[in-house]
């Protein structure tokens, strides 16, 4: 009973110490904790699974013709970035670059914010995209609109001006493609107005300095 005691006793101890062991000093809080201010810049590499498409053409003076696909089929992009920190939270900013997916190439024009959660350089945040995208076809520049938004994870190490998001998001994706014309027809190219709507999801990765 006694030896049984004394380990009880020798056990009581030890947890308070090793708990401090595991305490951080302020030093490594300090060299751990964010204090973002002022620009920053990098590249982003995206990989798309567009599960949705609606395309719409209306002809002058006609109904339009709609049709839906369910599908499951493949794109990414190449985004450069660039960002302006309001305070340790909030960030501002532009993207633009490439979008190439199963039926086009665009170039987004993304205005961005971007919310990091709690002080640490390791941590949660949320992001939004909204802007246009640029479809260069037949010597003609067509405006889309696209929006994105979803959660992410920045990495950090203490010393390091490099940083590291894993992204996880969603797409909606407006395009306005030139129609496609098979055979004669009277009326004129510009009576006929097509519309391509595209949903998808997205994991990405961003590198930051």
């Amino acid at each position: 009973m006694k030896k049984f005691l004394v380990l009880l006793l020798l056990a009581t101890l030890t947890i308070p110490v090793a708990e401090a062991k595991r305490r951080e000093t302020p030093e490594e809080i300090e060299r751990k904790t964010r204090h973002y201010q002022g620009w920053e810049k990098g590249v982003s590499l995206r990989a798309n699974l567009f599960f949705y498409e609606l395309d719409r053409t209306r002809i002058v003076g006609q109904k339009s013709v709609r049709t839906y696909t369910d599908q499951a089929k493949f794109g990414g992009d190449v985004l450069f970035n660039i960002g302006y920190f309001i305070n340790n939270h909030w960030k501002i900013g532009a993207e633009l670059g490439a979008q190439i997916q199963y039926n086009y190439t665009t170039m987004p024009i993304y205005a961005t914010a971007h919310y990091y959660y709690g002080t640490r350089k390791n941590c949660l945040f949320n992001f939004v995209n909204l802007g246009t995208n640029l479809l260069f076809q037949k010597g003609a520049v067509r405006l889309g609109s696209t929006c994105a938004g979803g959660i992410g994870y920045r990495i950090q190490a203490p010393d390091s001006k490099y940083k590291y998001d894993i992204m996880l998001g969603y797409q909606a994706y407006l395009l306005r493609p030139r129609p496609e014309f098979e055979g004669y027809y009277q009326y004129k190219p510009k009576d006929v107005k097509r519309h391509v709507f595209n949903q998808g999801v997205f994991l990405g990765f961003t590198l930051t300095f």
